[in-house]
């Protein structure tokens, strides 16, 4: 892995030393830009969790990808730079409150000055700076509220855009894992047909504005206050609209 590059793809032009203010802002980097996407899954391009090919997508091809591919490359890049942490599975809820299974989503822990913070650069619409797993606290990270409280035998985050009602996001707990504990579900999730990657196109970051979303034939773009909703009229237009406005050339 060449750290150059790589801290090139996310335009990080700071002081790199492992503290608190370089871990937010190396998290906030890559979550501005690089996309969360499932491309490969749409273009039945099947991929795995290797380290070498998942940096050659993300820094030589300047692509994005999902959750596994994200913060397993986003943690390695933290362990070169110095910080302590480890992988965790965690749990997405559906629509009806419903947990997913072990390893339905991945996520990183790192330990800095004797305080745990949860980093997820792999979700989609998220925390775009890290979250202290502190239960109760309410924490802002300068467009949405959020909240980690117990939950069995480990922890449920939660998101709110006015820091009253929270929504339920996933579960987790502080096991420490492989990418290679992964792998299954990276499949899984990109042959099954009940697969949410495999029935959807996704493509989306957030902006200085807002987001912008490729969801299927639309690209969603919210500003402010304002949403703006376009159709995707074919596979050239989609090709087009991910080449200009996430700057992935397929």
């Amino acid at each position: 892995m060449n750290i150059t590059q790589y801290l090139g793809r996310i335009a990080f032009e700071h002081t790199l030393t492992a503290d608190t203010d370089t871990l937010t802002k190396l998290h906030r980097q890559h979550v501005f830009q690089v996309p969360f996407e499932n491309l490969d899954v749409h273009y039945k391009k099947r991929f795995t969790l290797d380290t070498a090919a998942v940096y050659d997508k993300i820094v030589n091809q300047q692509r994005g990808g999902f959750c596994y591919e994200l913060n397993s490359l986003f943690f390695t890049l933290l362990q070169h730079v110095g910080f302590r942490g480890f992988m965790i599975s965690a749990s997405i809820f559906d629509d009806t409150g419903t947990p997913g299974p072990r390893f339905d989503h991945m996520a990183v822990v790192v330990v800095e000055a004797d305080t745990d913070y949860l980093l997820d650069v792999g979700f989609g619409d998220l925390f775009v700076t890290p979250l202290e797993i502190a239960p109760g606290k309410v924490q802002h990270d300068g467009r949405n509220y959020f909240r980690i409280d117990p939950h069995n035998d480990g922890y449920r985050l939660a998101m709110s855009s006015d820091g009253n009602t929270f929504q339920p996001k996933y579960t987790f707990t502080l096991d420490a894992h492989n990418v290679s504990d992964f792998e299954p579900s990276c499949y899984d999730k990109q042959i099954n047909p009940d697969s949410y990657f495999v029935k959807n196109i996704v493509c989306t970051r957030p902006t200085d504005a807002g987001r912008i979303t490729l969801f299927n034939d639309r690209l969603i773009e919210q500003r402010h206050e304002q949403r703006l909703i376009s159709e995707i009229s074919s596979e050239d237009h989609r090709r087009e609209v991910l080449r200009s406005e996430f700057g992935l050339a397929l």
